[in-house]
């Protein structure tokens, strides 16, 4: 009994290698930059949640302009292609896919800024290969933002086309030679300002839903207005198929609401130079995604990442980095002299952002939530999805819990000192059946939960993890589980040739909510499991996040036994007798052992019931020890799977 007790612990401990201690904890998949046996890893911070590709693989864009791809479980290697060649070097929307049948070649759509005081940039729109390689030109652009969007063979896009203010524009995927179609053209925004468009989804009634930004100005520079009615943007739809003729305003946003974020060097000096500023959230868009009851849901954060500055002895006036992009609400006591204003050194009501969400028929508009910065997040930016079970998801690029940074390879790391906490971004959720909103058009219940804030290094509890921080958004995918990055952090690595430590440049993440998904598992199925003598039955394996399978029992020289591919299938038909067949993988979420174990009956007249006394048939051998006793354990298991099915 001593033996049995112990195989049933192993191969509890075998099956459940892979469990995830909560369904809402990410699973972290890469950290970014890093050492490879040749060298540094040049793969920078993502720009965008990545894309799960119908090859399986995650595909996005980094801070350095590269394309990079990787496995869909826990690893390190990346395939990168640089688009710097084909001279971009800009991208703020992620890339797309052609999913039909056939089809399955991505976009991207970036431009170069050639000179600072440049009115408009040059860009392009590129077609890559279904695995992310061989870019090259479709169409020429003007400075786009990146949001693309994909309906049956056309693809729509935005940029700021010729006159300045934002064009929508589409394109024929499967024309000979493409050519660029003008559906909309946005005009300047109210007393002449410029309009710039943002995120842009399309709705499941064919209408393309989407947000433009109004250009108010750099907080305290002269001409800038701050009154909380100030227009900041708008909510908009147009149907694709009619153009400008069915475009409409659904509802118009104002500083007491929050603002659009936007990206230009027009106007003033100001303006100009705005997108210099080195803050890393600059060029992360709006979030827009279709509710399941007729709204669409989007979320409100700052307009730009700088203020005012001042010059010492009259010399005149510069940008500052606003400490708000980053969930601060003051900047460092040094730097206080250089800012125009005292703290927060902005000029709107809404510090923190905020969640709205309008009717697709423009007759509802409500602000559901606000942030509050600190532990209840802040700037919420990115892209928004709704999952599986109902809910919206998204990201704040601050808040959440106090995170402390962490220590080089081999080090301990020790608490911070006081003033070195910062809060590392957050994951939150918004349940659509729980809103409710009073007559008076009060909010009485927001539905919203933070779900998961991300630490890099050691939080307040005196745990250490290395999440990375300021996550980029969410993206879903055709398995029904999230994705997202992180744009710092991932913890440490210590350079091969030069020995230096150096800091990781962000993280890529899965999310799901289903915590059986996140466990490594290994199926073998025998149909039919029992056969006659002479009969022939199918031997099939798969694995999900596991890898370096080896596989035991069979007969000799049936091409069961040795090393196996994650997936796979072969014909066996073996003397009569009894026969098991074992797979066994390491999983590649924590490093374990999974494994799984079919049974094939063949001959039955010739086999007897007696556990103690039963054949094995010519060549099959019994199986060990551990597995017979475990043999109940692995077998129930697979027949309740069985009956979930």
């Amino acid at each position: 009994m001593r033996r049995l007790g112990l195989c049933l612990l192993s191969l509890c401990a075998l099956v459940l290698a892979g469990s995830p201690a909560s369904a809402l904890e990410p699973t972290i998949l890469a950290a970014n930059g890093g050492p490879k046996p040749d060298g540094y890893e040049g793969v920078g911070p993502p720009r965008v949640p990545p894309l799960l590709a119908r090859n399986e693989r995650l595909y996005g864009i980094d801070g350095y302009d590269n394309i990079f791809s990787l496995e869909n479980y826990v690893n390190h290697s990346r395939q990168v292609v640089d688009l710097t060649e084909l001279g971009l070097e800009t991208f703020s929307g992620g890339l797309v896919q052609d999913n039909r049948e056939g089809k399955g070649e991505m976009y991207v759509a970036g431009f170069r800024p050639e000179s600072l005081f440049n009115e408009l940039d040059s860009g392009r729109l590129l077609r890559l290969d279904f695995d992310g390689s061989h870019p090259r030109t479709v169409v020429e652009l003007l400075e786009p933002n990146g949001i693309l969007v994909i309906d049956g063979g056309r693809i729509y896009g935005l940029d700021k086309g010729p006159e300045g203010n934002g064009r929508l524009f589409a394109v024929d995927l499967d024309a000979a030679q493409p050519t660029l179609e003008t559906v909309h053209i946005f005009s300047a925004g109210p007393q002449g300002q410029r309009q710039y468009p943002n995120g842009m989804i399309l709705g499941s009634d064919g209408w393309l839903y989407g947000v433009t930004a109004y250009v108010r100005g750099v907080p305290y520079a002269p001409g800038t207005p701050s009154s909380p009615a100030t227009p900041t943007g708008t909510v908009y739809r147009i149907d694709p198929r009619q153009g400008t003729a069915s475009f409409e305003v659904l509802h118009t946003f104002v500083l007491d609401d929050g603002e659009i974020p936007w990206q230009t060097r027009y106007g003033e000096t100001y303006h100009r130079m705005a997108v210099n500023s080195s803050n890393s959230i600059s060029y992360i868009l709006s979030g827009l995604v279709e509710g399941p009851e007729g709204y669409v849901y989007g979320n409100l954060s700052l307009g730009i990442c700088t203020t005012m500055g001042t010059q010492p002895e009259g010399l005149g006036h510069f940008l500052e980095a606003l400490p708000l992009c980053d969930g601060q609400e003051a900047a460092a006591d040094d730097r206080l002299k250089w800012y125009a204003s005292d703290p927060p050194h902005y000029d709107g009501p809404n510090l923190h952002g905020s969640i709205y969400r309008v009717a697709m028929s423009g007759d509802d508009f409500a602000i559901v939530h606000r942030f509050s910065g600190g532990d209840g997040g802040s700037q919420p930016r990115g892209p928004m999805v709704l999952a599986g079970d109902g809910n919206i998801y998204g990201t704040t690029y601050a808040g959440g819990r106090l995170s402390g940074r962490g220590a080089p390879p081999g080090e301990p790391v020790d608490p911070p000192a006081d003033d070195e906490w910062f809060h590392g971004g957050t994951i939150y959720r918004i349940n659509p059946d729980q809103i409710r909103i009073g007559d008076s058009g009060q909010v009485e219940n927001d539905g919203f939960e933070l779900v998961y804030a991300f630490v890099d290094g050691m939080d307040k509890q005196g745990n250490v993890r290395y999440d990375g921080v300021q996550p980029v958004g969410l993206s879903l995918g055709s398995d029904g589980r999230m994705y997202g990055g992180n744009r710092s952090g991932g913890g440490y690595f210590r350079t091969s040739i030069s020995n230096k430590v150096l800091r990781r440049t962000g993280t890529l993440y899965r999310l799901s909510l289903n915590p059986d998904d996140e466990q490594s598992r290994v199926t073998i199925t025998v149909t039919p499991g029992e056969i006659e003598e002479g009969g022939t039955a199918l031997l099939e394996w798969s694995s999900v996040d596991a890898s370096n399978c080896t596989a035991s029992g069979g007969t000799e020289g049936d091409g069961w036994a040795g090393p196996k591919d994650d997936t796979g299938y072969i014909e066996v038909s073996p003397e009569p007798g009894t026969y098991y067949y074992t797979l066994t993988c390491e999983s590649t979420l924590t490093g374990g052992q999974v494994g799984d174990v079919a049974s094939l009956g063949v001959g039955a007249q010739d086999r007897t019931t007696d556990e103690q006394t039963r054949e094995y048939g010519n060549g099959g051998g019994s199986p060990s020890w551990w597995l017979l006793a475990g043999m109940g354990v692995l077998l129930a298991a697979r027949s309740k799977r069985s009956g979930r099915r």
